[in-house]
């Protein structure tokens, strides 16, 4: 009985990651060919064996869980349709709080206009972080991939901007605000009559009255000569900024590819929140966090009113845990697992009817 409801936990599982494969391509932004068989020599002291191979920044949406990064994670797929493993994936050098969005994948993915990288998709257990700051929510990205590869020759682009607050702004305290703007691939000036720090004279920020953009000019740049993909612009007006802009040929990308014009809308926690429940409505009618955990993990009943059942089987079917949980005791419910070897469980619950199945990491 315990194998049979196994293979049926397992079989939604599946159902359930083909439908989010079929809708996740929005938490990966983009994908950049950056570098083709050129990876320097110094990515030896971060990734061993990586010289002269490719170098892809992945770009995403949500900060990632640096804990739950492993190359594993990800399968590249070039034009004729063979399936590529990078033998790195990093979040380096972007790594800073605050940062996390950009994984830089290494390896051999294709050859630049002969047979390019075409798709890149996570294949293994990516997690991203829970940061209210980053108007992020916990989720697993397993399933989700992107066709949106920003070819070799291409310079490079701004992929996401927002308002950051607190530790993580490293603007003055004579600053009104901090816009963080990302580009999709490591940049520095073209010019070496220009600094890194001189950067921000060719970005404008814009806010909006009466249906017309009003542009501002930063009062200085932050975040910089930290070879990463992240700046900081330190700006004087209260107002609400809704887009930010870069000047063409001012940087370029480790390829030596200069810059386009570029401009991005900013994201608030309202428009990111949106995106993450869209994926998630199906489930939403409970939480489960930390995910992954060491020794307790809690349930979210949220408002649920009947009974909950609850099973957690081992990766070989086995069960190792089975309880009714009484919503009306209490909306949150903790659940002791530092028992449970270290390992992938899948969790079945059900209430009224409703089922659903989640993926648990035991460390």
């Amino acid at each position: 009985m315990q194998k049979l409801l196994f293979k049926s936990v397992i079989l939604i599982l599946c159902i359930g990651f083909n439908n989010l494969k079929a809708q996740d391509t929005t938490s990966i932004v983009s994908a950049f060919h950056g570098l083709d068989n050129a990876m320097p020599f110094q990515i030896n002291l971060i990734c061993p064996g990586g010289a002269n191979m490719d170098g892809m920044p992945l770009n995403f949406r949500f900060p990632i869980d640096e804990s739950s990064l492993d190359e594993s994670d990800f399968e590249i797929i070039d034009s004729l349709g063979n399936s590529h493993t990078p033998i790195c994936a990093t979040l380096r050098p972007a790594n800073e709080d605050g940062e996390n969005r950009t994984v830089l994948l290494i390896g051999e993915f294709g050859d630049n206009g002969i047979n390019p990288p075409v798709e890149v998709r996570v294949v293994g257990e990516l997690f991203t972080l829970e940061e209210e700051d980053a108007c992020s929510e916990l989720i697993d990205l397993n399933g989700a991939f992107t066709q949106n590869i920003v070819p070799l020759p291409a310079g490079p682009s701004l992929f996401f901007a927002q308002k950051i607050e607190g530790a993580i702004s490293e603007c003055s305290t004579d600053a009104s605000q901090t816009i963080q703007v990302v580009w999709n691939g490591g940049v520095v000036p073209i010019s070496s009559s220009i600094s890194e720090a001189d950067l921000y004279q060719y970005y404008t920020v814009y806010t909006e009255s009466a249906g017309s953009l009003i542009a501002h000019t930063p009062t200085s740049i932050e975040d910089v000569n930290d070879n990463d993909n992240f700046h900081q612009l330190c700006i004087n007006t209260v107002d609400t900024i809704v887009k930010v802009s870069f000047l063409e040929n001012i940087v370029e990308d480790p390829n030596h590819d200069p810059n386009p014009y570029t401009e991005i809308d900013l994201s608030y926690c309202s428009d990111i929140v949106s995106s993450t429940l869209s994926l998630t409505t199906e489930e939403s009618w409970i939480k489960l966090y930390p995910n992954p955990t060491q020794s307790f993990f809690t349930l979210d009943n949220g408002d649920l009113e009947d009974d909950i059942t609850i099973q957690i089987f081992n990766n070989n079917g086995a069960l190792f845990y089975k309880s009714k949980i009484n919503t009306s005791d209490a909306k949150m419910t903790n659940i002791d697992c530092s028992s449970f070897p270290s390992g992938l469980y899948l969790i079945y619950l059900t209430n009224k009817g409703k089922s659903t199945t989640r993926k648990l990491i035991v460390e």
